[in-house]
């Protein structure tokens, strides 16, 4: 059902490692039909990328989402013309790794994405996220700006939709 690519010798594990990683990501390519996926193990703190070549594409993609609904996994899906961009979602580790401009940037970004009322899931716990590595950033240097963004956060956390879409996902 498979077929290497990209000199990935992995493949035979995929079943093995799908219990031991989480995903992270999973694209479907229907016209080329690979797989991209991307799995993160915790114990090592790595993540792995594999692009799988699969025949079969649309049954792989339908018996995958099938899965997922039964599992009770969130998914969501994009289709991207080509030449497209699509914007990059931000993992914890992603965050963790941010310099302190990068989260300010991102922070004003998703700031406007919950003024806006684009009320998602990931938008808001990533906003949070953004929020608290300011916090955490100013106030280990006595910078009176993280009042700023701990105000922000509180604001936005007391939002009876805010915390409708938190307690909906839990």
């Amino acid at each position: 059902m498979f077929e290497i690519t990209e000199n990935n010798h992995q493949i035979g594990k995929l079943i093995f490692w799908s219990t031991l990683y989480s995903i992270i990501d999973a694209q479907v390519n229907k016209l080329q039909k690979f797989l991209m996926l991307r799995l993160f193990n915790d114990e090592t703190n790595q993540e792995i990328s594999l692009k799988i070549k699969i025949d079969n594409i649309l049954f792989f993609r339908e018996a995958l989402l099938k899965r997922m609904n039964s599992l009770q996994v969130r998914s969501e899906s994009k289709k991207v013309i080509k030449g497209q961009t699509i914007e990059k979602r931000f993992t914890d580790k992603d965050i963790l790794k941010m310099n302190i401009e990068d989260v300010v940037e991102n922070y004003k970004l998703f700031n406007e994405k919950i003024a806006k009322n684009e009320l998602t899931y990931y938008n808001v716990t990533t906003f949070f996220n953004l929020t608290q590595k300011a916090v955490e950033y100013y106030s280990a240097r006595n910078d009176p700006n993280h009042v700023i963004y701990l105000n922000a956060m509180k604001n936005i956390f007391g939002r009876e939709d805010i915390q409708k879409i938190l307690h909906e996902e839990n």
